[in-house]
Parts: structure tokens; sequence; C-alpha cells
């Protein structure tokens, strides 16, 4: 079975509900990257996104494309919630934005040569990047599945 599928299957059987914006094809991850201007998505998240297209424990959610349809702009897009960011929060361009709450927290992926696929925090606040939370976006979902499933997998 596929990693993610195997992730999202534990954290389906969890006690948290959980929502799936669903699959998603490679032309719509191709428009995604041209309208934030980022060369290319990491390899570890546009496999998630063809698995699930973003989503997760309710409430907890993983931005992504709703629908396999990259413009749309609303809470929860990958695109809405790297927009907003950028024009609100002067977050850099090559940045997207992968969790975004309640705007006090902002958790992105570096599509820039500066740690190129890696998973950091933004502070919306100071709007710089405060840390890095993970080397790779596999490993940051590993870990979410973790923390909620109490599995360490």
């Amino acid at each position: 079975m596929h990693q993610y599928g195997k992730l999202i299957n534990q954290l389906d059987s969890g006690d948290d509900e959980t929502f799936w914006f669903g699959a998603v094809d490679h032309k719509s991850i191709n428009i995604l990257e041209t309208l934030l201007s980022v060369r290319k998505l990491p390899d570890d998240f546009v496999r998630f996104l063809v698995t699930c297209g973003g989503g997760g424990v309710i409430d907890a959610e993983i931005s992504g494309i709703e629908s396999n349809d990259p413009t749309i702009e609303h809470g929860g897009t990958i695109l809405f919630d790297t927009l907003y960011c950028r024009s609100e929060y002067d977050l850099p361009s090559g940045i997207i934005v992968i969790y975004f709450k309640n705007d006090e927290v902002c958790w992105c992926i570096d599509c820039s040569d500066r740690e190129y696929g890696s998973v950091v925090s933004y502070n919306l606040f100071n709007k710089r990047i405060e840390q890095k939370i993970s080397a790779r976006f596999f490993d940051f979902f590993k870990e979410y599945v973790e923390l909620r499933t109490k599995i360490v997998i």
C-alpha cells in the first residue's frame, strides 16, 4: 500500500473526525505552482496531494486543493491560505502555506532554494520564518498522524 494511503487509513481509524479534499491530478498541481509562482512543489507533497488532495483531522486540516480545482480560493485551500498570508503577513514568495489557523499559526513548505522541501513555522507577527519543523513533508505528516492516533508508525 502507498505510504500516504497507510497513514490516511490510520488517521481515519482514530478517534478524531477526518475529511479529505479528494485526489488531485498533476495538471492541477502544475496550475497551482504557476498561480503561486513556485518552481516546483516537493515530490513528497505532490504524492500527498495526488493521494488525498489535502485535509485531515477536522479543525487541524492540512491545506489542499479542493475538488481537483487549484483556483478555488477560500480558507483551507493552499491558494487562498498562501495568497492571504503573502498579502497580510508578508509571507515570502517561494513559501506555500499548508496549515493556517486563526491568524495565529502558519506552517509552510519552503519551495525556495533556502531549505527546499522543509516544513517551517512562519511567525505572522514578526513576519519571518521562525523554525524548521521537519526536513520534509512526509516526516511532518507521519508525525501529524502519530500525534493524533497515539500510535508510532
